[in-house]
This record gives C-alpha cells, structure tokens and sequence, in this order.
C-alpha cells in the first residue's frame, strides 16, 4: 500500500475491512471512485494462503475491462504477498486463461459467461473457494446475468464469505443478496449522496442537429481528457469518425470491438495519446483511470443510476472533476430525477455553440495513426477559434472564475 501511494484509508475502507476481516458476509453501497477494489482486495489478502491450487477466491465482474483493472489492482496489492491473480472473460483465446489456472492461481477475477463456460468444461475448479465477491452487480443483473450468477454461486461451496460491492443497491440486487448471503452485514457509506462532491454537474438543451457541434465546441476547450457516452454501438461508431474527421484524437469502445483493439484504446487513452474516448454503457463500465477530466453524456443517461455510473468514472481519488450532460426537450424531466437521486443540483451551462461543416468521413484518421503518436493535428480553423462559455447556476454552485478567462473545462482536474 505504501509502494502504491495509499496515504489513509477511503471511508467505505474504514466500514468494511474490520467486518470483512472477522469473515462475515457483506454487501457494501459506496460512491463510485471511492476504493472498493482495495477494500475487498485488502480482505481476499489477509483471508486466504497464497500458493493454492485450485483457486481460493472468485471475483466476479460485469465487463472484460473491469476484470483486467481488478486483477492489475490486486497483483500490485499482492507485490508482498505471494498470491497470483488471473483475469477470464470471453472475446479472447480460451486455451491460453485454461494454461494459466492449470498452472494454479489463487484469485480469479471473471465475467459470469466466461466462468460458466469453463466450469461446464471442468477447467474451473471452484471447490476451494472460501471467499466470493460481486463487483458491480447490479450492473450484472441489468445485463442480464441473474441465471449466470445463480448457477457459478451453486458450484461453490456453501461454507464461504460473499461479499458485494456497488455504487447503486437495487431491490432486485437487495433481494440477490439476501438469497446467497448468511446474515450478510449492511455497509453504507454515503448512501443519499452517491456522487461525489468533487464533481460538478452541468446540463445543455440541445436538438439532434445540435448535439456534435456542442460536443466539439466543449472539445475545443483547454482540449479535455474527456469520456463521451452514447446510448448504441452504431452511434458510438458515427460519433469517432466524425470526431476523428475533424482531427481529434479519439478512440472507442463498445461491445463488438476486438479485445486486443480495446486494450490498445484504453492503453492509449490512459497514457495521454488520445484524449477522447466515445463509449457505450457497458464497454466503460468499471473503467479506472485517473485523471479523466470531464464525462459527456452526449445522449441522455437511461435512468438516474446509470448517470451516476457514468459521471463516476471523473472525480476520483481527490481530483476535481466535469459531467456535461446533454438533453433534448423532451428528456427535460430527466433532470429532476437525476437531481432527485444525486441530492446534487445540476446547473444549466450556456455556450456559444461554434458550428462548422459535415466532415468527410472519408478523411477521417485512423485509430491505429492515432495510437502511434501522429495525436491531433491543429488546422488553423479549429485553433483559431474560441468559445466563451456562459453559466447560469444555481444557488450554491459556483463556477471558478479562472476557467471561464480561460476558456478551460470547470473543475478541470489539477495534477
């Protein structure tokens, strides 16, 4: 923990390592960004031996993304400590993750698909498992993994501890839980107030015709490390290469993007090659990178807990962060229900919106050009121009002077 830079525990750290330590059964609901991977990762280190074979521990986890973050966290967690970890999940060779948990590995960190396959061909022993954690799971029932989950759980053994962790607690995921937890303990931390106050929060009325000239007008600012969220794969597509057309370095991610290929954009995003990731819902789930500037649902969240999924993946570990959310008219209502469920107002932001002709397409910059450091290139008619931004806020939500002169993004994160 210290090598890793951990200078004092996270308040859901403070509630749940002490009760996850005596071995009782657990579901945690804390505020995205606020360290619950090291809270079940410190419990599964301290609970069980290394050097174990078949494996001691299974994680499970909604997206490929989210199981590669997890089990990079614990094997830095476990520097000291001797226990191996392995990510599984599915869009990859299966016959290479087989090799790797025949050569043993003492915590497994899967999707629920890609753990029932191997299960039904007898290459995922879970007989030894003494300790199950959900991450994310309501987000797994949401996708449709109820059936999944309910069938791994049977395969392992009933003596165990199961904990859960979430940013959101359901009544579906509460009644899950109490199916497969024996006297499980409620940790809340922050439950009435899940986004943290670290992030400011902006709406912009747009129409449909609208919507990509105020997103590059938001672009144009201070040129942001920015996530943009869009509701479909074939919108998620569009949007990067017409972004990519008007020369920003981008990068997506959604369901039918290769593995290999999501590995390399979020590697590039991560160290500052690109700087704007267009991505569905799914695809950035569990995305854990520091320093994200601002989040732009540049379509309207599906309800309010998936805007405060996605709003979580800025403002994490004590950095300032930005959510933009774009709404039509006839989303207007969504707002009230976003704000209703946050407990935080969020503020209209006026712009200047800058307009400028349909890209070619045609033209457009290839991701792999992109990845290799050509980054963007800065025609004159894109640096030339600035955009004033106007904020009408609410009480108690201040907007910092020295952005507006600046033409920066509010509450850009300072490193």
């Amino acid at each position: 923990m210290n090598e890793m830079g951990w200078e004092k525990p996270t308040p859901v750290q403070i509630e749940a390592i002490p009760v996850g330590l005596k071995g009782s059964d657990m579901f945690a609901q804390a505020q995205t960004g606020t360290g619950k991977t090291g809270t079940y990762g410190t419990i599964i280190l301290e609970r069980i031996k290394p050097g174990m074979k078949p494996p001691s521990a299974l994680i499970l986890v909604p997206t490929r993304e989210l199981a590669n973050q997890v089990s990079e966290e614990l094997s830095k967690l476990a520097k000291f400590t001797g226990h191996t970890c392995i990510p599984i999940y599915g869009g990859v060779g299966i016959e290479p993750q087989i090799a790797k948990l025949r050569n043993g590995r003492d915590i497994v960190v899967a999707t629920p698909g890609r753990a029932k396959d191997l299960i039904n061909r007898n290459d995922l022993d879970l007989s030894k498992i003494s300790v199950v954690v959900l991450d994310e799971a309501d987000r797994m029932l949401d996708m449709g993994f109820s059936r999944d989950l309910n069938y791994i759980l049977s395969k392992v053994p009933r003596k165990r501890q199961s904990l859960l962790f979430s940013a959101t607690m359901s009544p579906d995921i509460r009644q899950f839980t109490m199916r497969q937890m024996v006297n499980p303990q409620e940790i809340l931390v922050s439950k009435d107030e899940p986004v943290l106050d670290l992030t400011k929060q902006y709406y912009i009325m747009v129409d449909k015709d609208t919507k990509r000239d105020t997103l590059c007008t938001i672009l144009d600012m201070n040129s942001p490390k920015a996530i943009v969220f869009c509701h479909t794969k074939r919108k998620v597509d569009q949007l990067t290469k017409k972004l990519r057309a008007y020369d920003y370095p981008v990068g997506a991610i959604h369901g039918d993007v290769a593995q290999n290929k999501r590995e390399r954009v979020i590697k590039s995003f991560k160290d500052g090659s690109i700087s704007v990731l267009v991505a569905t819902d799914v695809a950035a789930r569990g995305l854990d990178i520091d320093a994200v500037d601002c989040v732009i649902n540049f379509d309207a969240p599906n309800d309010p807990d998936t805007y405060v999924h996605r709003i979580g993946r800025t403002g994490r570990a004590g950095m300032e962060g930005t959510a933009v959310s774009f709404f039509t008219a006839e989303e207007r209502y969504m707002i009230k229900d976003i704000e209703s469920r946050t407990g935080k107002p969020i503020g209209p932001l006026d712009i200047k919106i800058v307009h400028r002709p349909e890209p070619d397409i045609n033209k457009a910059t290839t991701v792999q050009n992109v990845t290799r450091g050509r980054g963007r290139a800065s025609p004159p008619e894109r640096t030339n121009r600035t955009a004033q931004w106007t904020t009408k806020h609410p009480p108690g939500q201040n907007v910092d002077a020295k952005w507006v002169l600046s033409c920066g993004v509010p509450g850009r994160a300072t490193r």
